[in-house]
């Protein structure tokens, strides 16, 4: 073998090596990326679940069209709290791991 192929073929193990490596480390930052995604998921349909659960029970008692109003607002403004602090949790996710 020449040297220059013995310097290929030295490159191309060192390649071979390496990229295992960082596939792995890529998979791995991947997995964790979608753990997290796949937990705010979960607690984002917690959330919603809740936000039914309270809807349904508030209902099962007579209200006048004002109380309703009201109901129906606090509810959206709990949803909305939700979300925010579902992306919140989100962006702290990312700014920890970027």
């Amino acid at each position: 073998m020449n040297s220059l192929t013995k310097s290929l073929f030295a490159c191309s193990i060192v390649g071979l090596l390496a990229c295992p490596v960082a596939v792995l480390a890529h998979d791995d930052a991947e997995n964790r990326h979608e753990r997290a995604h796949d937990y705010l998921d979960m607690d984002h349909q917690s959330v919603h679940e809740g936000l039914e659960a309270q809807h349904e029970a508030a209902h099962e008692f007579p209200m006048t069209k004002k109380q309703h109003k009201k109901l129906h607002k606090q509810l959206k403004r709990e949803h909305r709290q939700a979300h925010r602090d579902l992306q919140d949790q989100h962006d702290d996710f990312h700014d920890r791991n970027d």
